[in-house]
């Protein structure tokens, strides 16, 4: 076994995190965070295909992720949009995606699609941490702050804040140092799903339907 078949790992977190909210779907169906059932299984997948694609027919996989950016990201930035409600914030989101989506597509006409296009990602991931932030604000000043823990928006935001504050350093420095080589490589990117991961588990383990309406 070698040290990059342990990123395999990561997706058996994927696996739990999509098979907690499968089960548990009842109890945030009535919500904006629905749609993160479909999300988690089409995100699983796709990482599967690009690592067959990669490990098993060596066909260079890197187009499948920056593809997938394009649906990700803006995943996220639709789904923060309909849930703040402060208008500024909702503002903000739209100009946020926006540059995202002209940034993104630059990449893809102007950069080669056999490597991974870390800028968009390091755009995409600074805009998610903004939204997380208005939403954390959101929370902070709602009467709900108390049973926070049963708002899978809550978790999900955790999640994606602390997943994005490990990967931009780690995104940016891989400029300067050849990650790929390095076991540390991949152990920080499979403890970075497992809180992203974990932090999406525990918010389908905890969710109550009551705090989880549209």
């Amino acid at each position: 076994m070698q040290i990059s078949d342990l990123i395999y790992i990561g997706h058996l977190w994927e696996f739990v995190a999509a098979f907690l909210a499968g089960i548990n779907y009842k109890k945030f169906k009535g919500s904006k965070e629905k749609y993160f059932l479909h999300f988690l299984w089409f995100t699983l997948v796709i990482d599967l295909i690009g690592d067959v694609l990669g490990d098993f027919y060596e066909v260079e996989n890197y187009f499948i992720y920056n593809l997938y950016m394009l649906v990700s990201f803006p995943f996220f930035y639709y789904w923060y949009f309909s849930i703040l409600k402060k208008r500024t914030h909702k503002t903000y989101v739209v100009i946020l995606s926006s540059v995202f989506l002209i940034a993104a597509f630059w990449n893809l006409i102007v950069q080669s699609w056999e490597v991974y296009h870390k800028y968009t990602f390091v755009t995409g991931a600074l805009f998610t941490l903004t939204c997380a932030i208005f939403h954390f604000w959101q929370l902070l000043n709602s009467d709900e702050i108390l049973e926070v823990k049963y708002k899978l928006s809550f978790w999900i935001s955790t999640g994606l804040l602390l997943f994005n504050m490990g990967m931009i350093p780690f995104m940016l420095l891989s400029e300067y140092f050849d990650f790929s080589t390095n076991a540390y490589y991949f152990f920080v990117i499979i403890g970075l799903n497992l809180i992203l991961y974990g932090c999406y588990s525990l918010g389908f383990l905890w969710v109550k339907e009551k705090y989880n309406r549209s």
